[in-house]
């Protein structure tokens, strides 16, 4: 099941008639239910980490939000017995507590996926290394693939750890809504990345059925179509030809691929994007862009801003390949619909004109 696929649509259409019949207070649900449909169909032999990460982001927040809260009531019941110093002492002890708690989740979220992404080829450079010296080292090999968006809910949850610990949102204190936030489907895929403060409230928030959000909707999905399938996918063709053989073509042909990659890259990126977008628009949630006309930058910094404009960090977009068979997809990310590898994650440029 794929962003191109007639499963994925049938499931969409099958959420949407759900979502406006219910009553509005239960909207959410049926978006969590579906969210976590679809994890279990594409993925469900991984599901074990996302619940992991989506249980330790819940319960790491409240934990934050509980030492900030006691420490405020310890501090307010002092507030007559305690010298200004010892005040000090007391909240400094505190939120070193609340940095440690912070740390721990960070790390065990992020040291899980680098150590899926990335141990495999540590160990082999390091076996090669003692081998180039003569000398045997075996660290094994795990034997399991990238979960499905395993890099983009990791990042877009320790963005919410993050903002909790800076005191910039309240901690969820409904395990069930933060899940729906971590595992939301038409972004689990391939992005884009949400902030909590701008996502979270539109996915818990009743919504009327409006016509227009379902037209804008299937414009962006259209769209979306268009730049993925007829631009991005006809592109790697071409591409395919020039670097299998690269030494058989003259420079001007290995400069034509170079910029055609360009465009295949921008295209199945955004074209992704404008699917998972559009999707949410016909939920009546509308989802931030991720870079905004990259290509015309002016300086290096100009474009890694304008690339990343949720978070911030290129490392998202490595996560998710889609493959086109469901046996493929439960056992690990989602490898694109092109048949180039180099077509991994894809980032929204703009809505469709309206």
């Amino acid at each position: 099941m794929t962003l191109t696929s007639l499963p994925f649509y049938l499931l969409v259409l099958a959420l949407l008639v759900l979502y406006y019949l219910v009553p509005k207070r239960f909207q959410w649900v049926v978006l969590l239910i579906g969210s976590y449909a679809f994890y279990a169909f594409v993925c469900l032999r991984y599901m074990g980490f996302i619940v992991v990460t989506t249980l330790t982001t819940y319960f790491g927040a409240r934990g934050m939000d509980a030492m900030t809260a006691r420490m405020e009531q310890t501090v307010a019941a002092h507030k007559q017995d305690w010298e200004r110093e010892e005040r000090k002492a007391y909240k400094k002890r505190c939120k070193s507590r609340r940095k440690a708690l912070m740390i721990a989740i960070l790390l065990l979220n992020f040291g899980i996926l680098a150590v899926l992404k990335y141990y495999n080829f540590f160990a082999e450079s390091v076996q090669a290394l003692f081998a180039s010296v003569g000398l045997t080292v075996s660290l094994g090999r795990i034997g399991l693939l990238l979960p499905l968006g395993i890099s983009f809910y990791t990042f877009q949850s320790m963005g919410y750890v993050l903002d909790v610990y800076r005191e910039k949102v309240p901690a969820e204190r409904n395990v069930g809504k933060l899940a729906l936030f971590v595992s939301f489907f038409p972004q689990i895929i391939q992005g884009p990345i949400g902030v909590y403060d701008q996502l979270a409230h539109q996915l818990y928030d009743e919504h009327k059925y409006n016509f227009d959000n379902i037209r804008f909707g299937a414009q962006l999905i259209l769209w979306g179509f268009f730049k993925k399938l007829v631009i991005a996918d006809r592109a790697v063709g071409m591409i395919h030809t020039v670097a299998g053989a690269y030494t058989d073509y003259a420079g001007t042909y290995v400069l034509l691929a170079a910029l055609v990659y360009a465009l295949q890259l921008y295209a199945d990126f955004s074209g992704g994007i404008d699917i998972s977008r559009g999707v949410a628009q016909m939920f009546g949630i509308t989802m931030g862009e991720n870079f905004r006309r990259p290509y015309f930058s002016r300086t290096l910094t100009e474009y890694w801003h304008r690339w990343h404009i949720s978070l911030g960090d290129c490392c998202a977009t490595t996560c998710s390949t889609r493959c086109r068979s469901r046996k493929r997809f439960s056992t690990g990310d989602a490898t694109p619909d092109s048949t180039s590898a180099a077509t991994s994650a894809r980032y929204c440029r703009r809505p469709w004109p309206r």
